[in-house]
């Protein structure tokens, strides 16, 4: 069983030093017991040193800021996302893995050659076998580049194939289907409003241009919109993800919306992205919960996201996706541990080859 220290932070001004450490202990049983934790699980603790009538009222009270809520009125209490919340925000995290997982890493990345694509796949396997949830990476993408040109043409009534030129000299190609038919001026008409944005912009942004061009037109819409996702996914490194079958082994999986919730975005490639993006626009490891997220599927759901250095500076994301009830500081160790060792071998492959 883990019991986590807390450092002094903001979060939870409104309790007291002993509603503190009972929310702590309350959430580190909860994690590894699964289940409604009462004050006798509580009052056997050492670090609390206090009776059961003490923790009911303790508890009582921290109902009352929102922090805990009882599924049943019998039962004992549950740590609610704000519960989550402050026990991240006030954990002191280790720095790093015990010894013998951090060697048993780093045996598995000598066995490999320092090939990005492998290096990812086999990293994204590691984490997930560390911490027992599925885990996400996204590789570092190509430099930012303009798009310096692009034509589109139809294939039949039905596709219309579009290539694009960009200003480091890459060019992608790539068809765009629709159930729905749709005319000659349709495609014409596609062409002008993507070609009117090309100027100084780059291939991020141009996306978010041509979308706003739809209008209330159905069938132009939709043709618009799969073209501005294509563009999207043109200038972004490949997602990966391993151990899904870990969901099953997750008590929360019995829960249908949380199970759906995790199978869906797993296999949602934009969604991924999404929440990938997210959570690197943040510190170096970034820890979401329930509705930060703001994606409405994962409420349920919390992610541990951390960045790491690609060739030529670019950044990649590696990160976690599991429930709520997770352990945090291990995760959270493993998380970071392992992305700052993609980043040295991908950087230091990079170095060896520029030689």
């Amino acid at each position: 069983m883990t019991s986590s220290k807390l450092r002094s932070t903001g979060a939870g001004t409104e309790l007291t030093e002993r509603q503190r450490l009972i929310l702590a202990a309350l959430v580190d049983e909860h994690i590894n017991a699964t289940r409604p934790v009462g004050s006798k699980a509580l009052a056997g603790r050492e670090e609390l040193n206090v009776s059961s009538a003490t923790i009911r009222n303790e508890l009582a009270e921290l109902d009352e800021h929102g922090y805990l809520h009882q599924p049943h009125t019998s039962a004992g209490r549950v740590p609610s996302q704000k519960a989550y919340r402050f026990y991240v925000n006030n954990l002191a995290v280790s720095d790093s893995l015990p010894l013998d997982k951090l060697s048993w890493i780093y045996g598995q990345y000598r066995r490999i050659e320092p090939d990005p694509d492998k290096i990812l796949r086999l990293s994204t396997k590691l984490l997930a076998d560390i911490v027992k949830h599925p885990a996400v990476a996204v590789e570092p993408g190509p430099p930012a580049a303009c798009l310096t040109g692009i034509t589109i043409k139809p294939v039949s009534a039905h596709a219309i194939r579009i290539s694009c030129t960009y200003s480091d000299g890459r060019q992608h190609e790539f068809v765009v289907r629709s159930d729905e038919g749709f005319s000659i001026e349709q495609v014409n008409r596609l062409s002008d409003v993507v070609k009117q944005q090309l100027d100084n912009l780059s291939a991020a942004r141009l996306p978010e241009q041509v979308a706003a061009e739809a209008g209330e037109e159905t069938v132009f819409h939709k043709l618009l919109e799969a073209v501005r996702r294509q563009l999207s996914a043109s200038g972004e490194g490949r997602i990966y993800v391993e151990g899904t079958a870990y969901i099953l082994e997750e008590p929360e999986s019995q829960q249908l919306s949380y199970l759906q919730a995790v199978i869906e975005t797993l296999g949602e490639q934009q969604m991924l992205r999404q929440l990938l993006t997210m959570a690197g626009k943040t510190q170096r490891v970034a820890v979401l919960i329930g509705s930060e997220h703001a994606i409405p599927q994962l409420v349920q759901c919390s992610t541990v996201m951390s960045r790491f250095r690609g060739p030529s500076n670019r950044r990649g994301i590696l990160g976690v996706l599991g429930p709520m009830r997770m352990a945090y500081p291990e995760v959270i160790s493993a998380v970071d541990c392992v992305a700052q060792q993609v980043g040295q071998i991908l950087s230091g492959a990079e170095a060896h080859h520029s030689r």
